[in-house]
């Protein structure tokens, strides 16, 4: 259904008013969710709405907003979220590495001790609208399968990579590191498909395209094999293990256990352009890049080669400049339940 930006705006932020946090961190996290959403980036969007408030009633994620800066340096950071909302943590993190970044030209900052951190290409955008490059990666509940393994063994651990470009914008990167997503698993087997091979496997660690034996026990497959495998582990390294956080196993689960912390660690990085040279000619260079993919052989039935981030970036600038943004109904009810329970409606 279509919604009036401005109107979903100021509902998300008095929902997040009335679940204790101040008005800065609620519009930090109207913004994020708002942004996702007219990217189409649905499944991180107002649909987590109802899902962090839930937490926060139950007492595992908390709202002060406050972090703890653990150890501090020119270019890096520790920093402890103290058990807040993961995407309010996320945006101060990311800010903080790039005032780093401004300052020696590369700024890192690890994250210890928050929560869901919602889609990680909003915050390598933050990096590539200052003319830096970004880089930012979470760990999270086990959800995939290492390579041979027949059980859930490492979190679907997500990755994003931002840069900017001149006439093209930027170009944003952001995935998961599993074939395809359990939503999608369960969705298929709702409407009794078959999975294409290498989805998932069963609770034996048997190859299976029968999406029910997903929630008897299967595990998803990491996207690549191996290789799918080997980044998350990458992620969880750089995310959890060097900031202290919890990892694998002993990630909680936000949405299945919101009553505790979940201690989930993140990654941010930022590069500025400008302090190995000229930001302008860079972006130009990535605009003779993204022109010479795009002019390349197209395969048959193919109209046109897109880069990454480009059909997100299209369907933000429609939304921006309309003034409204498509929302699933089944959102906007669980929306309107919070602001029930809130006295808001």
């Amino acid at each position: 259904m279509r919604v009036l930006v401005e109107d979903i705006k100021k509902r998300s932020v008095a929902v997040f008013e009335k679940a204790g946090l101040n008005t800065e961190d609620a519009k930090i996290i109207t913004e994020v969710l708002l942004e996702t959403e007219m990217r189409g980036v649905f499944t991180h969007g107002f649909m987590r709405l109802e899902r962090y408030v839930n937490c926060i009633k139950a007492g595992g994620i908390k709202t002060d907003g406050n972090y703890k800066i653990v150890t501090d340096s020119p270019s890096w950071a520790s920093v402890d979220g103290c058990d807040n909302l993961g995407i309010v943590i996320s945006y101060k993190a990311m800010k903080l590495a790039i005032e780093k970044a401004k300052a020696t030209g590369v700024g890192i900052v690890n994250v210890r001790g928050s929560h869901h951190f919602g889609a990680a290409g909003y915050y390598t955008s933050m990096c590539a609208d200052n003319n830096m490059v970004g880089m930012a990666m979470s760990n999270g509940d086990v959800l995939i399968a290492a390579t041979g393994s027949a059980e859930r063994t490492i979190g679907n651990n997500p990755f994003s990579y931002a840069f900017p470009a001149d006439k093209y914008g930027k170009v944003v990167y952001d995935i998961a590191m599993s074939y395809t997503s359990d939503r999608k698993v369960v969705q298929m087997d709702k409407e009794g498909k078959k999975l294409p091979d290498g989805w998932i496997i069963d609770k034996d660690g048997n190859p299976t395209n029968d999406p029910s034996e997903y929630e008897k026990g299967g595990t998803l497959l990491p996207f690549g094999g191996y290789k799918g495998y080997g980044m998350a582990m990458m992620v969880e390294t750089l995310a959890a293990t060097l900031s202290g956080a919890a990892m694998t196993k002993n990630v909680h689960a936000w949405n299945e256990n919101p009553e505790e912390g979940g201690n989930v660690g993140h990654f941010f990085m930022a590069l500025d352009i400008e302090k190995m040279g000229d930001a302008a000619s860079y972006k130009k260079r990535v605009d003779d890049m993204i022109d010479e993919i795009k002019e390349s052989k197209k395969a048959p039935g193919v109209e046109k080669i897109f880069y990454p981030g480009e059909i997100e970036m299209g369907k933000l600038e429609k939304c921006i400049s309309e003034g409204f943004v498509e929302i699933a109904e089944e959102t906007m009810e669980s929306v309107e339940r919070v602001e029930k329970s809130f006295g808001l409606r």
